[in-house]
């Protein structure tokens, strides 16, 4: 079908006089009578267009006739909207405006798509009569339902995440928010008026300043800054509330001032449990340097003991007393290596940590002392930094370097001329490597002559298994090197970092 928008010949029609003008306007214009259909007598291509109706021929059909409305709730709201508009205009001889409403239209697949409307009507006269009524439109469901989506987003977050907006005019004081900001503050509804005065007063003293000097430095800054707001509000009742803003300056389309606009975000709940949570943490961390400290001291009484049964084994005298006394003194270090490990442990993280740098000093020194030997015969060599294990991984290690060290007192003899050494280095690639060199004084044997049988050496094969690692052996006539190497992977959470 052909739209009838051609101009008559001779506009001596009233379809032709009310079309002058309209038919290149960039807006949909529509006439209809007044009567009980409004029936429709012309409209331009653009209202064609946006009313999704080119090549339909609707003139001289009523209104709902040639758009019937949608039965869908809400889908025909506008239908009384333009009713009560062409009363109005009939009544008063005024121009009115609705809008935004409702009014679905039907796609080329038969099914309503939901539309909102700004619809402006204007009366026609001929000699003093209106004769007919101009309707305007323009289709605003973009701008309405991005305005619905908004509505719901900050519904959503203030129901769910205690998000609360506000537009704060600092010019002025005005203070237009939502209703959940009163109550953050410990406000009832209506109680502390429209302006931010009531609000600034209940920060807390100590924050105040900070709060004044964010709005200034918001204010002065260029146009997208964000003003960030971190402060406590002491309440009437006793409590204590944690609240955030984040907002920015913004220019306000009704009265073009500049606002700040954004969000209150109640954080109480997550601070106070972070707080509990400080506070559990610091407990525990108490306790877990209270239990080591006793356990440290637990044994260093059973290494008295051992050293006091020790002594009495040597007034006794004997070969059978001197092997008792060589068995004593082996469980004495393996006893002071836990010790000392017990002694280094610290709580870094919510974790219970080693300095291997530290607990390997502390160990090396014990060990020289036992052995009566002077500093330069057991030297120990490491890098520069801190070398964190998990405590049960450095306990092994240390029990670990407790038996190569034996063995490198009783088979190397140390002196400062032939001193044992211990070196521990680190490696993205190779993890933990600790090396334990002695003097070798078999020199004429072909293998390492070390009772593989023995308890220590049971030990060490366990404690590698244990934490994933393993343990070589050389010898080249000059030295016996023991080699312990973890790697990466075995480590666990390792942490290499600044200086020891």
């Amino acid at each position: 079908m052909n739209v009838n928008m051609a101009m008559p010949a001779t506009p001596h029609g009233l379809e032709g006089i009310l079309a002058l003008g309209f038919e290149t306007v960039p807006f949909a214009a529509l006439f209809y009578l007044p009567d009980d259909k409004l029936t429709i007598l012309w409209r331009n291509s653009a209202h064609a267009v946006m009313s999704g109706s080119v090549g339909s021929d609707i003139a001289g059909m009523g209104m709902f006739e040639a758009f019937p409305p949608s039965s869908e709730d809400g889908g025909s709201d506008a239908v009384d909207f333009i009713r009560k508009a062409t009363d109005e205009v009939l009544r008063s001889g005024k121009p009115q405006e609705v809008g935004p409403a409702r009014f679905d239209l039907l796609n080329d697949e038969g099914h309503y798509v939901e539309h909102h409307w700004q619809m402006h009507f204007a009366p026609i006269r001929k000699d003093g009569e209106i004769i007919a009524i101009l309707q305007t439109a323009r289709d605003v469901t973009e701008a309405t339902l991005t305005a619905r989506l908004a509505q719901s987003h900050r519904r959503a977050a203030t129901s769910t995440a205690s998000v609360a907006y506000f537009s704060y005019d600092p010019e002025t004081d005005l203070f237009l928010r939502h209703d959940a900001i009163d109550a953050m503050f410990g406000f009832a509804p209506n109680e502390a008026g429209p302006y931010a005065g009531p609000f600034f007063d209940r920060v807390h003293p100590e924050d105040i300043d900070a709060v004044h000097a964010e709005v200034a430095r918001v204010l002065a800054a260029p146009h997208g800054e964000i003003a960030s707001f971190d402060y406590r509000v002491p309440l009437p009742s006793g409590d204590e509330r944690f609240v955030r803003i984040r907002g920015e300056i913004a220019t306000d389309p009704i009265d073009r001032r500049p606002k700040l606009v954004g969000t209150f975000v109640d954080l109480t709940d997550i601070e106070t449990a972070r707080r509990d949570l400080e506070q559990a943490v610091t407990a525990r961390e108490a306790l877990v340097v209270e239990a080591n400290h006793r356990i440290k001291n637990s044994l260093q009484i059973a290494l008295s003991l051992l050293r006091l049964q020790s002594s009495k084994l040597m007034v006794a005298g004997g070969p059978a007393a001197d092997k008792a006394r060589e068995a004593l003194r082996a469980v004495e270090s393996r006893v002071r290596a836990v010790a000392d490990v017990h002694a280094a442990i610290q709580i870094d993280d919510d974790a219970a940590q080693i300095n291997l740098v530290t607990l390997f000093t502390r160990l090396v020194q014990s060990t020289r002392k036992s052995a009566e030997l002077p500093d330069a015969a057991m030297l120990f060599t490491h890098p520069d930094t801190r070398i964190r294990l998990r405590s049960d991984t450095a306990i092994a290690l240390s029990l670990m370097l407790n038996e190569l060290l034996t063995n490198a007192i009783k088979y190397g003899a140390p002196s400062p001329q032939a001193p044992v050494t211990v070196d521990l280095a680190t490696s993205e690639v190779d993890g933990v490597r600790i090396a334990v060199a002695n003097a070798d004084l078999n020199r004429t044997a072909s293998t390492l002559d070390i009772d593989s049988s023995g308890t220590g050496e049971r030990l060490v094969q366990q404690f590698a298994s244990q934490i994933g690692a393993t343990i070589t052996r050389t010898k080249d006539g000059v030295q016996v090197v023991a080699t312990i190497l973890m790697p990466v992977e075995a480590t666990g959470p390792a942490v290499v970092e600044g200086a020891a």
